[in-house]
């Protein structure tokens, strides 16, 4: 009976790290990007809508304070559901006029 010695070095062993590799970039990848649904919404944190709508964190906090932007606080964690976000923005769009 003779016996294959398997290593990192084999093509078999690179090709199986290289895939497992491979999967585990995949899973970071979702799970950076991922948000649980409540009850079918989805709420982003502070940084996240300051990213999308390009706002300073003191500007954010300024429009919870006017009552400007809809808020969820839970344990001191603030909230903010995508779709008041979205609905903020359609109705304040202004189009442009020809």
């Amino acid at each position: 009976m003779e016996y294959e010695t398997i290593n990192k070095e084999t093509p078999e062993m690179k090709q199986l790290i290289s895939g497992i590799k491979g999967l585990m970039n995949r899973v970071r990848s979702i799970a950076q990007t991922h948000r649980p649904l409540f009850e079918g919404e989805i709420f982003l944190t502070g940084r996240e809508v300051c990213e999308r709508l390009f706002l300073s964190p003191r500007t954010l906090q300024d429009y919870r304070d006017k009552n400007i932007i809809p808020y969820t606080q839970i344990a001191g964690k603030i909230l903010y559901r995508l779709s008041d976000i979205n609905r903020l923005l359609q109705e304040n769009y202004k189009g442009v006029i020809k």
